[in-house]
């Protein structure tokens, strides 16, 4: 009647007797005398439903799930049921009278192990939560018969009753002080800060989405949840179920395989706790480690999945878990991590573990803070819920909620990733008239959420706020601290910079204008400051790169200096670009060719044109390179003897190799130019002698890279020319 028994792995269901050996027969096959049968297991249950530690009234049902049947030999190996409905809890199997021998039962939690045989003339009953481990040893002889049922928490199981008011009391007290007492000082860089924000309780047992529900809590976690949900409703706190993922990273020292202990002072050591059936050939536990842990590093834990008081799935309010903020009766280490890695020394890291972990949690939080912590997970939900209680008139809560938000609101605010911030920041700042408050507000933003799709709101501030609170403001966004930070967003807003100015302008008239006049001079000093860096020696094909991408930001900024009609300023940009002063000549044709759909008259290019035209015509008129002309005219930056040595031999025509006898150290040096100059030089070094030979050798690609240079000389000036002349038909037609 039997078929081999396959298992669950993941999502997979698999057929794999070196890991489930066993005969299976299915629950359709099976019928069981119901009248008799219930009147034996419904007490058995009742008991069950105490041991495992459910609160009073607690109902469990049992389904039947199969018949299993191990012969001589067979076994399954450690594993963990899984779920396989919701509201299933555990499991419950029921050892038929046999005389086999072996089969042991063996089942596993935290740092408890206990067994269980069959009877020759009893029924055994052993039930168990869902995250335990268990195993079935080899049958030794015989058969073992087991029914295996899963075990569901009655829906119309009553709550627990009221826990005793002594422990309440005591911990109604502990918990007030927790939320009330500041957070220690840490040392003179981490002075005290605020209270904690809420309390993060980790439960003994492992629950998944489908299970997690205050009803179905597990032995000691469903009492002190009880006690916490008594605590919460006389402090008015608000309280939620989630599920928290942990993981932590541990350093350790490896045992070298003699000693047969798994963990450190803080762990588990596994000779004292398998029996001799566990142990291998070489007498250490199947399941220890060859390390042992010394110090946790470092800790993280992400809660998903929140359920509220009336177990239905509700907004997680954050994430993040910080560490005063966690407490618990089982530290994590003590529990079986559901994924382990172990890296060895490997260079300057250290010798680590890294273990992941399934938990659950309990959390409180004051009912007054919830705001604070809301707003703390997501900047942009509290912008719109003080949006909405001022759509609604409520400009005095509004200010409250404002209030309670500045303490973090300007180290959140920068990390908000959802969409529509700056533009939700913008409308508070200006709905709520007051000057101070839209300050703080739009403190934080980066100048580069201000999309041109905002002008509006800038022409609504600029008019309740005046031109020198816009102007200040902008000012700070362009002089924050920029020491680690990525030049790509802000070259990239310059361009849209334009679109920006025009709408604005129309709007808010002539604040307006000289708002923009003075956010593009400020625009175009720092990218002044960058220019300066980025023209700097040595010029590799990188630099170029970087010098050409900055003609779309320059362009930019020449069209939003006309738009307010500042020629000053377009002169004094163009005048920087001019190849004439020192300006690569790629980048200012790079600026000609961006610019062209505007039109040169409009953004003042017509001196970079003519600029560009005489310094291509110089560069053309110059005599190719000779056969025979190995010279190579690039100016390093450096002043020292060795970079006086190597320009000599550079700027020699009939030199094309050089041999140099140097120190290690003074080789470094020479390769160092070499390489960051991208110069059509090889060097090898020859080791023999002391000290070895440096060799230096002026490679053909002198040549390539000179033909290939002058011919597009030749393309950029015949595309000037094109250009001068589309201008004067422009000019002509105007006329």
């Amino acid at each position: 009647m039997a078929r081999p028994a396959r298992y669950g792995l993941r999502e997979k269901t698999l057929l794999d007797p070196r890991v489930r050996d066993t005969w299976e027969i299915g629950k359709r096959q099976i019928k069981l005398d119901t009248r008799h049968w219930q009147r034996t297991l419904d007490p058995k249950l009742d008991l069950i439903a105490r041991d495992l530690g459910l609160v009073d009234g607690a109902k469990l049902r049992a389904e039947l799930h199969n018949l299993l049947v191990y012969g001589p030999g067979q076994f399954f190996a450690p594993h963990q049921d899984s779920e396989k409905a919701d509201g299933m809890i555990g499991s419950l199997v029921i050892l038929l009278p046999s005389e086999s021998k072996g089969g042991v039962l063996v089942i596993e939690h935290h740092d408890e192990k206990v067994s269980y045989r069959g009877s020759p003339n009893q029924l055994v009953l052993v039930a168990f939560y869902a995250d335990c481990r268990h195993e079935v040893r080899p049958v030794a002889s015989g058969y073992r018969a087991a029914l295996t049922f899963n075990l569901f928490l009655d829906t119309a199981a009553r709550r627990g009753e009221r826990p005793a008011s002594k422990p309440v009391e005591a911990l109604i007290e502990l918990v007030r002080d927790y939320f009330v007492t500041p957070r220690p000082a840490r040392g003179p860089h981490w002075p005290s800060q605020p209270a904690p924000e809420r309390l993060v309780h980790l439960l003994d047992h492992e629950y998944t989405q489908k299970g997690l529900s205050w009803r179905a809590l597990k032995n000691g976690d469903a009492v002190r949840v009880s006690l916490l949900r008594e605590v919460a409703g006389r402090l008015d706190c608000e309280i939620a179920l989630a599920l928290a993922d942990v993981h932590a990273t541990w350093s350790c020292e490896d045992d070298g395989g003699s000693s047969g202990y798994g963990y450190g002072r803080r762990g588990r050591s596994w000779s004292a706790h398998h029996d001799e059936d566990d142990r291998d050939e070489d007498g250490r536990a199947e399941d220890g480690e060859d390390y042992t842990l010394t110090e946790l590093c470092d800790s993280e834990i992400e809660l998903r999945h929140w359920v509220g008081p009336s177990d239905k799935r509700i907004r997680a309010i954050s994430d993040e878990v910080m560490d005063d903020e966690i407490c618990f009766t089982k530290p994590s280490v003590d529990l079986e991590p559901f994924k382990s890695e172990h890296e060895g020394y490997t260079g300057n890291a250290g010798n680590t573990v890294d273990r992941w972990y399934h938990r659950a949690a309990v959390l409180l939080w004051p009912r007054a803070r919830t705001f604070a912590i809301r707003a703390k997970a997501s900047p942009a939900w509290g912008i719109r819920e003080i949006a909405k209680l001022l759509a609604r008139g409520k400009a005095e809560v509004a200010k409250q909620r404002i209030g309670e938000m500045l303490p973090f609101w300007n180290s959140v605010a920068p990390h908000e990733k959802a969409p529509g911030l700056a533009d939700q920041v913008l409308h508070v700042a200006h709905a709520i008239d007051d000057g101070q408050l839209a300050t703080v507000l739009v403190e934080p933003i980066r100048i580069e959420q201000i999309t041109p799709k905002l002008a509006a709101r800038w022409a609504d501030l600029l008019a309740c706020y005046g031109l020198a609170w816009c102007a200040q403001v902008f000012e700070r966004w362009t002089s924050r601290d920029e020491r680690h930070y990525d030049h790509e967003p802000r070259t990239t807003w310059l361009v849209s910079l334009p679109a920006l100015s025009a709408p604005l302008c129309t709007r808010g008239g002539e604040d307006a204008v000289e708002l923009v006049r003075r956010i593009v001079r400020a625009q175009w000093t720092w990218l002044n400051a960058r220019l300066d860096a980025w023209i700097k020696p040595p010029l590799s094909s990188a630099s170029f790169k970087t010098i050409e991408h900055a003609s779309r930001p320059l362009v930019g900024l020449l069209a939003a200096a006309a738009v307010v009609d500042d020629r000053d300023l377009q002169s004094t940009i163009v005048v920087r670009l001019a190849p004439e002063r020192g300006y690569p000549i790629a980048g200012a044709l790079a600026v000609l060719r961006a610019g062209a759909p505007h039109g040169a008259a409009m953004l003042g290019l017509g001196p970079l044109h003519d600029d560009c035209t005489r310094t291509l015509t110089k560069l053309v008129a110059a005599p190719p390179r000779a056969p025979g002309d190995w010279s190579i005219m690039t100016q390093l930056g450096c002043k020292c003897e060795l970079c006086a040595r190597l320009g000599r031999f550079l700027r020699a025509a009939n030199e094309q190799q050089f041999e140099w006898p140097l120190a290690k150290d003074r080789r470094a040096h020479v390769h160092g130019m070499i390489t960051s100059y991208e110069l059509p030089v090889t060097h090898v070094t020859r080791r023999t002698g002391s000290p070895y030979t440096l060799v230096l050798t002026k490679t053909r690609a002198l040549f390539t890279r000179d033909a290939t240079e002058r011919a597009t000389w030749m393309r950029d000036l015949a595309w000037l020319g094109e250009n001068a002349m589309m201008r004067r038909g422009t000019r002509a037609q105007r006329k």
